[in-house]
């Protein structure tokens, strides 16, 4: 039987796995961060307003855990 550290080891290697494949095939394309931005006329302004109030739903909801 697996324990939850074992799965929780698993699943980071996954994720640093996909990340390094996602950077590698960016590199391959030529795609930028700052293009992709671009191609969805997105601004720094806006994903920082939208990771904030991602941080305060998520600070919302461990707090209506407690």
């Amino acid at each position: 039987m697996i324990n939850k550290a074992e799965n929780k080891d698993r699943g980071f290697i996954k994720l640093i796995i996909v990340i390094i494949i996602t950077l590698l095939l960016m590199r391959h394309f030529g795609v930028t961060i700052t293009g992709i931005l671009n191609y969805f006329n997105l601004t720094w302004v806006e994903i920082i307003s939208w990771l904030k109030i991602a941080l305060d739903w998520f600070k919302d909801l461990f707090n209506s855990v407690k």
